[in-house]
């Protein structure tokens, strides 16, 4: 009887322990640091201009903040370029528009959109941030252009969710 409650304990115990395991540390401290820097004050200028003060994007909805006419003549083109939507950099549907594509695919999606103006440290940093804003644990090694980890495992540590 001892023997088979000791079983059932230890196993509800790995469980659980499998389901708060944190998810693959692809960034540092220091990066995400950098990162948060960076989204204030870079060489393309102030992320949270088109992306909102939130960083959560624009959907064309009244009272986003900053207001797009506050915004300059460049960024106002930019936001009605795009019809007043702009996707998020941080949180539930930023993680969710992500979830079925990689670290590096991420990483490719920033050189291809802010390469230049921004250096590749640069980038690196702000998406390292992006991550930890929305969630995501940091770790000892820093994200480079060849982390190649399923979002979704950054986030709940499970690889085989992504596709």
């Amino acid at each position: 009887m001892r023997v088979a409650m000791l079983a059932v304990i230890v196993v509800s115990a790995s469980t659980t322990a499998a389901r708060t395991t944190p998810g693959a540390r692809v960034y540092t401290l220091a990066q995400a640091e950098a990162g948060r820097v960076a989204i204030a004050q870079n060489s393309f200028g102030d992320c949270r201009a088109c992306h909102t003060s939130t960083l959560t994007g624009r959907t064309g909805a009244a009272g986003e903040l900053p207001s797009i006419a506050s915004l300059s003549e460049d960024y106002q083109k930019l936001v009605n370029g795009n019809g007043g939507r702009v996707p998020p950099l941080v949180g539930a549907e930023f993680v969710s528009r992500w979830s079925r594509r990689s670290t590096k695919r991420l990483v490719e999606e920033f050189d291809k959109r802010f390469s230049p103006p921004l250096s590749v440290d640069t980038r690196l940093a702000i998406i390292a941030y992006m991550l930890q804003a929305s969630g995501a644990p940091a770790g000892a090694d820093p994200l480079t252009p060849t982390t190649d980890v399923p979002i979704t495992s950054v986030f709940t540590g499970d690889e085989a969710t992504h596709k």
